[in-house]
């Protein structure tokens, strides 16, 4: 950090380093609240014990759909591990409840859990997970710890990403981490993705 020049450039990448900081890998996921469509409560901690994959996305969004597809045919490729478990989670709100429940029975989504944010709850989805956006994927390991909240695209990477989760007690490095620095994402400020060294505590 020091060794960067002050700027304003600098500061705004530090201001979104300390927001997206709890959601680097090796975090522990926020426990946030969603519900079905009976009503049922679930919290990311029911899914502990299982890599816990998620696909981010809302009824309006045209590439959402597009890609449902693509991420139910990766879903069928682990139907018969019991380690791995494939939710959705629509960020659309009870105002348009039945275009959501009409989506889900179009595409064919009724093999996996569907679920919706539970807005009311303390710990908010969308907030805590800084979902500004969609589609977006996450994946979170078997102990309930942050894989990657951006993950890849289901025919881009995700199925990698699953098997090193799967396969490994350790953490997998998603793009906010590295060798010796640390990164962020900047997509907030329209920048991509670009790095900066931060000196270590």
């Amino acid at each position: 950090e020091k060794n960067v020049a002050e700027s304003e450039l600098k500061n705004e990448i530090l201001s979104l380093y300390d927001i997206y900081k709890p959601l680097m890998a090796g975090s522990i996921a926020p426990d946030v609240a969603f519900k079905d469509a009976d009503g049922k409560i679930y919290n990311i901690s029911d899914f502990k014990g299982k890599v816990l994959v998620i696909d981010v996305w809302a009824t309006w969004c045209k590439s959402c759909l597009m890609n449902m597809s693509k991420f139910i045919t990766l879903k069928e490729e682990y139907k018969n591990n019991p380690d791995v478990e494939f939710i959705t989670v629509s960020t659309d709100n009870d105002e348009v409840r039945e275009n959501w429940l009409a989506a889900i029975k179009k595409f064919k989504m009724e093999g996996m859990l569907n679920l919706t944010p539970d807005y009311g709850a303390e710990l908010n989805f969308t907030n805590d997970y800084r979902v500004s956006s969609v589609p977006r994927y996450m994946v979170i390991d078997k102990n309930g710890y942050i894989v990657s909240v951006f993950a890849p695209k289901p025919d881009d990477g995700m199925k990698e990403m699953i098997e090193q989760s799967t396969n490994s007690g350790d953490v997998v490095l998603d793009m906010f981490c590295g060798s010796g620095s640390t990164c962020i994402a900047s997509k907030e400020l329209g920048l991509n993705y670009i790095g900066i060294e931060l000196e270590k505590k």
